[in-house]
């Protein structure tokens, strides 16, 4: 396997192995076996995650939204929170209940809280409380949904509300008005491009 081809497998399995070695064993052998370097990696990560950004905002797919996460999470700084925070801002509205609480669960996290998964606490753990704060929010509103006809869906619901709640409990997201004002300065000074179109999950009821 050619460094070309090692590129090539390793973007189309968005950069994760446990995908390369599900969709093609043998790929992920001899991938493995070429023992390339973390640094080259984080260079075809950093590719793969503009490809998403791009074609996100080209498409607003809610899908594309947790595949960058799953990428970008490894990193845990400012500029990939930056990345993940406008991907929010473009995902295509109206959504279904399904689709709003798959990006609900993303934003935060899908592994034990002490683990501290998603981007809630990543923002929080960065130094930016007020953008922990208004993903929070962003949370409630797409969980705000009354009328759920499938069981499982429910249960998703009502398990992501509480775990909001146990966040915002232990970071102590206040939603103060001075906080969450803090928090929407900061995202769009730092994180709102020229063209972009934010939702209004970020804007307060």
């Amino acid at each position: 396997m050619t460094t070309h081809e090692a590129k090539e497998i390793y973007l189309n399995s968005d950069c994760s192995y446990f995908l390369m070695c599900t969709n093609d064993y043998s790929g992920y052998i001899e991938y493995r076996q070429l023992g390339l370097q973390k640094a080259q990696e984080e260079v075809w990560k950093n590719e793969k995650l503009q490809m998403l950004s791009m074609e996100i905002k080209r498409t607003g797919d809610y899908r594309l939204f947790r595949r960058m996460y799953e990428i970008a999470k490894e990193f845990h700084d400012h500029e990939k929170l930056n990345i993940m925070l406008d991907a929010l801002s473009r995902i295509k509205s109206p959504m279904t209940p399904e689709q709003r609480v798959d990006v609900a669960e993303t934003i935060l996290g899908r592994k034990f809280m002490r683990v501290r998964s998603g981007l809630i606490y990543w923002a929080y753990d960065t130094g930016q409380k007020g953008i922990a704060i208004l993903l929070a929010d962003a949370v409630i509103t797409y969980l705000n949904l009354s009328t759920v006809t499938s069981v499982d869906l429910d249960k998703r619901i009502q398990k992501g509300r509480r775990l909001c709640h146990k966040i915002t409990e232990e970071l102590k997201l206040n939603f103060s008005e001075r906080d969450f004002a803090e928090g929407e300065d900061y995202y769009k000074k730092a994180y709102v491009t020229e063209n972009a179109k934010p939702t209004d999950i970020w804007k307060r009821a």
